[in-house]
């Protein structure tokens, strides 16, 4: 048994009762937020999800990071299969009390893991073009190309402190402590649980070169300095979505 599974006190919802199908790895995450007028995202939410508001303002963030080590359940690691770079832009939700996150969209440049996500999650993964170097700081590059549109992000950061965990009634706390998604599928909502030990974070400077993302928000939020935190590395484990609305 992973270590992860001795340490369920931080946890602000019991492990479901069956069995964890995939895990993977997350290293280098950066989370970048930025508060948002509450009614600026409520209209893209399912209208069985309420808005998670933290200091009166719903937030929009953009996460980075390299995935590594995912596989299912006993089997062992596919080839080309593994490994691959993730964008996601999401904000907090309650159902029933239970906080999680809602995605706008994951963009990873593989497409199998695309195509394999969105069967078994149901949730808005995209093909996009990635790139991710190490000098100095971390550079992340990432393109999301549609007909209608250009999406692009391209940033450069690192730490700034020693590792800590947040303390609860903290900002990073509140964001990074959520272990469910929701998600929508034929106007049923789902939950998909998953595990890990507590975050251990770290400030973060960044510089942000460009920034096109979630084009449903008005380019004024992006105005503002971000929150910044950083996590060197943190491994998951997922549980199937199960239908609760």
């Amino acid at each position: 048994m992973h270590e992860a599974f001795f340490h369920l006190k931080h946890r602000p919802i019991p492990l479901p009762h069956s069995s964890w199908i995939m895990t993977q790895t997350w290293s280098n995450v950066l989370f970048m937020h930025w508060p948002v007028h509450p009614e600026a995202l409520r209209c893209f939410l399912p209208a069985s999800l309420t808005l998670d508001l933290y200091g009166g303002a719903a937030w929009l963030g953009i996460v980075t990071f390299k995935v590594d080590g995912m596989r299912a359940r006993g089997l062992p690691l596919l080839p080309f299969l593994h490994s691959f770079l993730q964008l996601n832009v999401r904000t907090y939700v309650l159902h029933e009390g239970v906080p999680g996150v809602y995605f706008f969209n994951l963009d990873i440049n593989h497409l199998p893991s695309v195509f394999g996500a969105k069967v078994l999650y149901a949730v808005p993964f995209r093909k996009a073009k990635s790139d991710f170097h190490v000098n100095k700081s971390f550079h992340f590059h990432s393109t999301y190309s549609s007909d209608e549109r250009l999406e692009e992000l391209d940033v450069l950061y690192r730490p700034a402190s020693q590792p800590y965990f947040g303390q609860p009634g903290t900002f990073g706390h509140w964001a990074a402590e959520r272990y469910c998604l929701f998600t929508e599928r034929m106007n049923k909502l789902y939950r998909g649980d998953i595990h890990h030990t507590k975050w251990a974070l770290q400030k973060a400077e960044a510089s942000i070169n460009d920034n096109t993302v979630a084009p449903f928000l008005s380019r004024k939020y992006f105005q503002q300095e971000p929150v910044l935190h950083f996590s060197k590395v943190k491994k998951a484990f997922f549980w199937p979505l199960q239908k609760v609305h």
